[in-house]
């Protein structure tokens, strides 16, 4: 039996810089009008998009944040090294209270033989609970779980996240190996 230890979660948000809140009778710079005008359509096409993973994939190291990550050369580990995968969702929706705006992540896990048994798992893993003053553009979170003692072979780790906000899920599934 896989024997999983409680994982760590992590996430990443870039909100903006603080020129983009500044009011627009203080905006002078071009470029500054350009950026809100850009940044505007992204955060409208984000909101338009369903729930899902713009990347998922394992990483060689918990990564440091948005796009700040070393993907790993294969998905062959070894039996006593965790899976730390690194995802960017889309799609999350979020509500706004007063001058924040928030959105919550549900992870739930699971890890499957080839066949599609399910070998072991956890839902409601992991949260991740985010305010910020704007609308984030970038979003990342990282998963790390501990499967030692599981036998060598393939699997297939299933994560899916839960958006409660809008009560949208999207999962997403990473073959892997043990040698």
């Amino acid at each position: 039996m896989v024997r999983l230890a409680a994982g760590v979660l992590g996430l990443w948000l870039c909100a903006g810089g603080a020129a983009f809140a500044a009011p627009a009778d203080t905006v002078t710079n071009p470029s500054i009008e350009t950026i809100n005008t850009a940044r505007a359509a992204v955060v409208e096409a984000l909101n338009q998009a369903p729930l899902g993973f713009r990347r998922a994939l394992f990483v060689s190291a918990i990564p440091e944040g948005f796009a700040a990550y070393q993907p790993r050369a294969n998905n062959i580990f070894a039996p006593d090294e965790p899976l730390i995968v690194y995802t960017e969702p889309i799609g999350v929706a979020w509500t706004k209270n007063g001058d924040e705006f928030s959105s919550k992540l549900v992870v739930d896990f699971d890890i499957r033989s080839p066949d599609g048994q399910v070998l072991a798992g956890q839902k409601g893993f992991g949260e991740f609970a985010l305010s910020a003053r704007e609308e984030p553009l970038d979003f990342m979170t990282h998963i790390k779980l501990d499967v030692t003692g599981a036998p060598a072979g393939s699997y297939i780790l299933g994560l899916t996240m839960h958006d409660t906000n809008s009560g949208k899920s999207t999962t997403t599934d990473l073959p892997f190996e043990i040698k």
